[in-house]
């Protein structure tokens, strides 16, 4: 499970460090459907990667982009998924004095995976 966030300059570093924190629960809360073990999601199973958006960027202030195992309990509900997603990080971004505007993209998609370990 990878998710992105892409932030503007103006982005406090409290909202950043608020969602650092609380993003991956949030995440596998929403996304972990009953099922084996494929659909299972951990918060530790969740990476986040930050980065700042070019001054040229247009669009919102806070950008998450969530890539998925595509699972069909899943994908019949992703655009529920997203705003249950969105509404919890709304809710860690809105401090008196501090408003931004955010997008939450959720892709599901099939998942391949190869991995190289030197010396192993």
């Amino acid at each position: 499970m990878n998710s992105t966030i892409i932030h503007r300059a103006h982005v406090s570093g409290s909202v950043l460090d608020n969602l650092a924190k609380a993003l991956p629960g949030i995440i596998s809360d929403a996304l972990e459907v009953a099922g084996g073990n494929l659909a299972i999601l951990k918060p530790n199973q969740v990476s986040l990667e930050f980065s700042q958006a070019s001054p040229r960027d247009v669009g919102s202030d806070i950008k998450i982009i969530i890539f998925a195992r595509n699972l069909t309990p899943r994908s019949s509900k992703e655009k529920d998924l997203a705003k249950d997603i969105l509404e919890k990080v709304v809710f860690l971004a809105g401090k008196p004095g501090e408003e931004y505007s955010i997008d939450i993209r959720l892709y599901l998609m099939e998942v391949g995976v190869a991995e190289h370990l030197p010396g192993r």
